[in-house]
């Protein structure tokens, strides 16, 4: 048997800790007395590491089951996914249980306690969502995920409240409820006149209770076609109804945002073209990612072509002045380029800057070089 080593186990050890105080540093609770539901109720709230560097909007991914570990799950998923470039950075509200059943169920049937899904969106709607949205910088783009019967409610809200959300991730959704109710929902739904496709994304395991209610609302869509659904289904048979959920969530994402991902390469007009198509169909401003304009600045760097470098260096300082980078990476630039006054003008902008926001390497590492052309003459 391989034994894992204390030093393995340490670093792991290390790594989730450090992961779980970024977590908890950027997560808050927030509790409402729920006028609707009669009682008092919790959500999480947890920004992207970036929300407290700037004055960006960010869009939302509201996530039933709001609890750990699916809480943390989520968050490490919208965290790797979106500095990987697949996603936005975005706000992630998890809403928490009192009773499952009574919530997570849009008609009433023999099962004690359901049937109160139809108040419960009226919470969300009405209570958790005008609270997240004074209190946070939000832009209107919201996205709804959900497990088991959390998963029902994302696909029931798909066709009873469609203009609540712009996307939907259901794992492993109970779609068989009471007689396959969701589907006769979504079958009336259909008859209706749609403005534009929304992204719903539908994932089951190896899960035989829930097989004919994924084939039902698969068959359905297919058959119909429809303006109201851009819709995807997978079944993985390695996983089962408990482990489903991070792959569920994970691949469901990356529908919503299937066209997320800029251009491989390109020049900053490609990808600013890029971006402004997101824009368009998204319905706010999204701007290039700082690392991404870092990146191709570099790439023109590498190649000798400083004056493309500064003009891809000088656009980022423009749509991020906050950031202390962008101006060491310009300063790097008008250095290579011979502009030895603007290259330490920039460089002494941002050690100033990263000494104000704590970055003590940015800081030492632009002063050292700051120092470096002063005694230049």
């Amino acid at each position: 048997m391989k034994r894992i080593s204390v030093v393995s186990l340490f670093l792991f050890a290390s790594a989730f800790f450090a992961h779980l105080l970024v977590f908890a540093q950027n997560a808050t609770r927030h509790t409402i007395q729920s006028m609707i539901l009669g009682e008092e109720r919790s959500i999480i709230v947890r920004v992207p590491p970036s929300y407290s560097r700037g004055t960006n909007k960010y869009p939302l991914v509201y996530m039933l089951d709001g609890h750990e570990p699916h809480l943390m799950m989520m968050a490490g998923i919208l965290d790797q996914q979106s500095s990987a470039g697949r996603i936005p950075e975005m706000i992630l509200v998890g809403i928490q249980n009192t009773d499952r059943t009574r919530d997570l169920t849009p008609t009433k049937t023999q099962r004690q306690n359901s049937g109160g899904g139809v108040k419960f969106l009226d919470f969300i709607s009405s209570e958790v969502m005008p609270l997240v949205e004074k209190t946070y910088r939000t832009e209107k783009y919201k996205v709804f995920a959900g497990h088991s019967l959390g998963g029902l409610m994302v696909v029931y809200a798909s066709n009873s409240r469609p203009a609540l959300f712009d996307g939907y991730i259901a794992a492993s959704p109970v779609l068989h409820w009471d007689n396959n109710f969701p589907v006769r929902k979504t079958e009336e739904f259909l008859k209706a006149k749609q403005e534009r496709k929304k992204p719903l994304f539908i994932a089951i395991g190896d899960e035989p209770d829930y097989i004919a209610g994924y084939n039902s609302m698969k068959g359905l869509l297919k058959k119909r076609g429809s303006d109201a659904y851009d819709a995807e289904f997978q079944q993985w048979m390695d996983e089962d109804h408990g482990s489903i959920v991070l792959r569920a969530y994970l691949f469901g994402l990356r529908k919503v945002y299937a066209d997320w991902p800029p251009p491989r390469s390109g020049s900053l007009s490609d990808v600013e073209t890029h971006y402004k198509k997101l824009a368009k169909k998204y319905g706010y401003e999204i701007l290039a990612p700082e690392d991404l304009m870092n990146q191709i600045g570099y790439g023109y760097l590498r190649q000798n072509n400083t004056d493309e470098a500064i003009r891809v260096f000088k656009r980022n300082t423009e749509i991020y002045p906050n950031s202390a980078n962008v101006y060491d990476s310009l300063a790097e630039a008008y250095e290579k380029s011979g502009s030895m006054n603007l290259a330490k003008d920039n460089y002494e902008r941002a050690f100033r800057m990263a000494e104000q926001q704590g970055n003590t390497q940015l800081s030492q590492s632009s002063k050292a070089n700051w120092e470096r052309l002063a005694k230049i003459k």
